[in-house]
């Protein structure tokens, strides 16, 4: 019988000592350490919120927080754009998706619709509509047109 118990205890032993039950007890002055920065972590002061902050400072509960009203914007200035930088910020919208040739005559194709020379295309920029005009489709190039401006672009 005290076989079995020495045995017991001894493999208790053995295991405690290899799972670190005995590493985990801190020493006095590792333990005054630890204490030590754990109380200057916890001791940060908090500094009470001065009243003129208080009086500028928007209620978080308003309904409209974070909306821009139109008296607080920056009036922006348009700035006209001459007709080759117009058309060059149009042409990013103009996306053919191919190019051929039916009846002698070459068409642009925008997905459902088929376009010929003199043709024109409507497209939507900042809020106002623009009008460009196709004036030239050859095999893989096209050429529009807005105002005095021309400009060839290569299907993509």
């Amino acid at each position: 019988m005290t076989r079995v118990f020495i045995r017991i205890a001894t493999s208790a032993l053995a295991l405690g000592i290899s799972s670190g039950a005995w590493g985990a007890i801190m020493s006095s002055e590792d333990r005054a350490e630890k204490l030590d920065t754990v109380k200057a972590l916890v001791s940060v002061e908090v500094r009470a919120i001065e009243p003129e902050l208080l009086d500028k400072a928007p209620s978080p509960f308003s309904r409209d927080l974070g909306l821009v009203r139109p008296e607080e914007e920056a009036a922006e200035e348009e700035i006209p754009l001459s007709d080759e930088e117009l058309l060059q910020a149009l042409s990013d919208y103009v996306n053919p998706t191919g190019i051929f040739m039916f009846g002698g005559e070459f068409y642009l194709v925008f997905k459902e619709r088929k376009m010929k020379v003199g043709s024109e295309i409507l497209i939507r920029l900042n809020g106002k509509e623009y009008t460009v005009l196709v004036t030239e489709i050859t095999g893989s190039t096209y050429r529009i047109r807005r105002g005095d401006a021309e400009l060839q672009l290569k299907l993509k």
